[in-house]
């Protein structure tokens, strides 16, 4: 199901996109260009929520958009949502309809998930189901999403930011924490890995920051704890493991910076012409040797071309 968003003149819209893209020197984006030798890449798009394809034909368009364009720039190894990614079928629908119905997605549950009493469901099939390169899952019961998998040369720890949560209660996604139970069961994962690269993915950022480039700030204030020393906990045990970048959503603006001197990569949202706040994003991560860059594309207004608008080395 998706969102009927306000309709307006779809003519005046289109031409004051237009208007804008052309300021900004935005060209459609080319056909992809082939991996480099030994490159290994993945896709990071979350939030897009409701917004998966637009019915009321005035020009723009949603996450269907964001994914035409992925399979473009050739979508690498998986796509991975950081949370908000209700209603999951819909939303996965699109995908296989663009990146073919065998590709891979991971999840991270946000609290619109937790709040959605028809979403939880889900989630918890998808949880137990075979998680392509699955390595460890949380303690049965003690966790909404909390596994770790392997992928090429990374490793990967999806963590759970709300453990107090009352599953499929609207409103209630309680205290946004990390539990002693949570830091014991990734501090043994980090540190039984061996793979060149580790990420950790969530949904709540360690520090809300305004986007990149429209400055819209949102959820200030929020963070992976309600308790600013828990959070500093958590990056310090992340720098302690030499894990690559923290990735996460739930702001819908993408920053990609250090935060507490640990990259902090947040994937904005992928609603395409759904937000006019700030342009609707995904993040490929690419791998090669030692080395590890995120290449941020970005929407024009109507959600329709997306272009290469920045490349972060993630030193």
């Amino acid at each position: 199901m998706t969102k009927s968003p306000r309709s307006s003149s779809g003519a005046f819209f289109l031409i004051r996109a237009a208007a804008w893209a052309a300021a900004l020197g935005l060209l459609r984006m080319p056909a992809a260009e082939p991996a480099a030798p030994g490159e290994f890449s993945f896709i990071t798009a979350g939030d897009m929520r409701s917004y998966t394809e637009n019915p009321s034909h005035d020009g723009r368009r949603f996450f269907d958009g964001a994914c035409e364009a992925m399979k473009r720039v050739g979508p690498g190894a998986f796509l991975l949502s950081p949370g908000d990614f209700d209603p999951p079928s819909a939303v996965r629908a699109i995908i296989d309809r663009y990146l073919g119905p065998k590709f891979p997605w991971y999840v991270v549950v946000g609290n619109h998930e937790v709040e959605n009493a028809a979403v939880m469901p889900w989630v918890r099939q998808w949880l137990a189901s075979e998680i392509p390169g699955l390595v460890r899952r949380g303690a049965p019961g003690t966790a909404l999403t909390l596994y770790s998998f392997d992928a090429g040369p990374a490793h990967f720890v999806a963590i759970d930011t709300y453990p107090f949560a009352k599953a499929g209660s609207p409103g209630q996604k309680g205290q946004v924490d990390l539990t002693e139970e949570t830091f014991k069961w990734l501090e043994e994962d980090l540190a039984a890995t061996h793979q060149p690269f580790v990420w950790v993915i969530g949904h709540q950022p360690l520090e809300s920051l305004p986007d990149m480039e429209s400055g819209r700030g949102r959820h200030g204030g929020d963070s992976v704890s309600f308790d600013p020393a828990r959070a500093a906990r958590f990056a310090a045990l992340l720098k302690k493991y030499h894990v690559r970048a923290y990735i996460c959503g739930h702001t819908h603006n993408t920053s990609v910076r250090k935060v507490q001197d640990l990259w902090q990569a947040d994937s904005g949202h992928a609603r395409g012409g759904g937000d006019s706040g700030a342009p609707s994003t995904f993040l490929k991560f690419r791998l090669i040797g030692g080395k590890a860059w995120v290449d941020i594309y970005r929407a024009d207004p109507t959600g329709r071309d997306y272009t290469l608008r920045k490349t972060v080395a993630l030193d």
